[in-house]
């Protein structure tokens, strides 16, 4: 059981590493940048703000403290994904990765970094999904899948030497892991001390990453391959002892591991004094991976040396430690045990998604042999879409002619109408125009020749010169309104019609039948509104209010009423004109209806049709005993 313990503690100093690319604040000393990110922390007044400063805290603690970055990442993680924040869930999910991934738990954090790695790439953020594909590849190593980690190595490496300038940090973070992953190859001994030169180069613009760290070991390295093995064991002293002092404890007890490696390459360091260094290094860092990998070297080595008092001292801090809940760290406000439960789901799922990705992969590559059969389809499909294409806008041709055919069939017949009404309608005007005017001009002839004798007395002279002038006005007056509504069949009615108020259009008609209402003695009660406005065209409602106060002017009987009233319903107006004809009513109403003994039939007739063109309409009857009741409504 302590051999299992010690090699879970060996393979999680192992992805140390492996998994360097966590975002860390540009600092001297990462201890000392922490009282400033909570002050930070406590100033943010948005979500955007919060999520960025815990996310910087998270990062801090994940060099030096597993379980506090486990903590930040999950706080960042539930922020981020309330405000859907894909940069913020994108890095909480990379700092569980790393979480899990030190905790040897390498499914999980295999699927944590690859949630962060889709979010990114969906940003086309490079630099982070550098940073997920190394995570990946760090468990794949660590798990036993070489060949998985390959390729998840490769992708991040080629990735990285296409960053632009501004990210060259992340580049050399690369370069080291490639001379750490082939330090030992003696087929790569010029690529590595190559990316070596490049990383320490540009590494001299960042003295606190912890990759420069990293470079100065591989210095050492080759330094105990030179011979120089003392002066090499006290520069990884002196490294780890500066790690420290930054607040990198990962990074030291790695430097400390180096003494360990140096035995491959001929020189043995004192073991005690760098393995105890190292282990109060893990044990500060509170790391139950580490401190158990550390324990089993110095359980060994003290076993080896026959000491047993050491043996039984270290033999029972790996049993307390083996039986301690490594995520728990007694801090009552993180449940850690409750968020691992949940996260276990993600276990039994891990298997069958290496194996959907071994699937995938697989049918990417038939899906390259199947390139030229789908090219030859969409080729046949595009000319098939083509002939479809020409067929279909032949038809809309064809049918558009058609159309236009039959279109022009339809305008020939209207016009064809239209000619026949035309000539009904003169037809028809030429009859009114034989019948409603030939008793007006028999009468002025019948007055005319009265005149004539000589026989007649002055007094009697007057009233037939008078109904000679009325005569001839109202035929004047008829022949207007009968070449102006010529004028508008002839020429084509547009309605347009403008505001216009009531009360002057019937004044402007009362005009010229003044002289005409004096002989008669007739009374006008006019109740139009002052106000009172009508929508039209204000020189037809003109026409038509003269012609229906001439026919109520000359119906009514002398001494009588005329009333002119108006009122509103449902948003149109409607205009009356009460006269008393008496018997004179009925009989009007026969002669407008026979059109043959009436000069005003042909009036009313034109007036029916001004008022069905502006919208409205006209009622001309009887009401009550002999009155005759005109309205028109518009």
């Amino acid at each position: 059981m302590i051999k299992t313990l010690m090699r879970k503690g060996y393979i999680a100093a192992g992805v140390i590493l492996c998994c360097l690319l966590l975002p860390l604040p540009e600092s001297s000393g990462q201890a000392a940048i922490l009282p400033r990110l909570q002050r930070d922390l406590a100033q943010q007044h948005d979500s955007a703000g919060y999520v960025s400063v815990l996310g910087k805290i998270g990062a801090l603690y994940a060099s030096v403290h597993l379980d506090s970055s486990f903590y930040y990442a999950r706080q960042v993680l539930e922020i981020a994904s309330r405000r859907r924040d894909l940069k913020g869930m994108a890095d909480a999910n990379n700092m569980l990765g790393w979480y899990y991934t030190a905790k040897t738990d390498y499914n999980v954090g295999i699927q944590y970094a690859y949630k962060a790695l889709l979010l990114n790439a969906q940003l086309g953020d490079s630099a982070q999904m550098v940073r997920s594909l190394n995570i990946i590849y760090g468990c794949y190593k660590n798990s036993g899948h070489p060949e998985e980690a390959n390729n998840y190595f490769y992708r991040a490496f080629h990735m990285a030497n296409r960053l632009p300038p501004d990210k060259d940090s992340m580049a050399a973070t690369m370069l080291v892991n490639y001379a750490w992953r082939f330090f030992g190859d003696s087929t790569k001994t010029d690529s590595v001390r190559l990316v070596l030169r490049r990383a320490g180069a540009i590494l001299k613009k960042y003295p606190d990453s912890r990759a420069a760290f990293y470079v100065a070991a591989f210095e050492a390295d080759l330094m105990v391959q030179a011979g120089k093995g003392k002066a090499a064991e006290e520069r990884i002293y002196a490294l780890a002892d500066l790690a420290r002092k930054k607040g990198m404890p990962y990074v030291a007890m790695d430097m400390y591991g180096r003494l360990y490696d140096f035995q491959r390459l001929g020189y043995f360091a004192d073991s005690t004094r760098y393995q105890e260094q190292a282990y109060e290094v893990a044990r500060q860092s509170a790391s139950m991976e580490l401190n158990l990998y550390w324990l089993g070297r110095l359980y060994d080595y003290y076993r080896h040396h026959r000491q047993p008092e050491r043996v039984v001292y270290y033999g029972n801090e790996i049993m307390r430690l083996a039986a301690k809940d490594r995520y728990h760290n007694n801090q009552p406000q993180a449940a850690y045990i409750d968020f691992f439960l949940k996260e276990k789901k993600l276990e039994a799922l891990s298997l069958s998604t290496r194996m959907q990705q071994q699937e995938l992969e697989k049918e990417l590559a038939e899906k390259k042999n199947r390139s030229l059969i789908v090219a030859g389809l969409l080729i046949i499909i595009f000319l098939l879409l083509a002939l479809l294409t020409s067929r279909y806008l032949h038809y809309r041709r064809w049918k558009q002619q058609e159309n236009a055919l039959a279109f022009s069939y339809v305008q020939l017949a209207k016009n064809n109408t239209a000619l026949t009404e035309n000539d009904l309608f003169k037809t028809r005007l030429i009859s009114m125009l034989a019948t409603d005017f030939r008793t007006p001009l028999h009468h002025i002839i019948a007055v005319a020749d009265q005149l004539k004798t000589g026989t007649l007395t002055q007094p009697e002279v007057v009233s037939l010169l008078k109904q000679i002038g009325n005569a001839s006005r109202k035929t004047l007056d008829a022949f207007n309104n009968i070449l102006k509504w010529l004028k508008l069949q002839l020429s084509g009615f547009v309605y347009k019609p403008a505001t216009t108020e009531l009360l002057p259009v019937i004044a402007e008609a009362l005009e010229p039948l003044q002289t005409e209402i004096r002989d008669k003695q007739l009374t006008i009660v006019n109740r139009v509104g002052p106000r009172l406005t009508v929508i039209a065209d204000r020189e037809i409602l003109q026409l038509v209010n003269v012609q229906l106060l001439q026919v109520a002017v000359t119906t009514a009987r002398p001494g009588t009423l005329l009333l002119i009233s108006s009122y509103g319903e449902k948003g149109k107006v409607t205009v009356r004109f009460m006269a008393d004809g008496g018997a004179s009513t009925r009989k009007l109403l026969e002669e407008l209806k026979d059109k043959e003994h009436n000069i005003f039939a042909l009036g009313i007739i034109i007036s029916r049709d001004f008022m069905q063109k502006m919208k409205g309409g006209l009622v001309v009857e009887e009401e009550a005993e002999g009155f005759l009741m005109m309205e028109y409504t518009i």
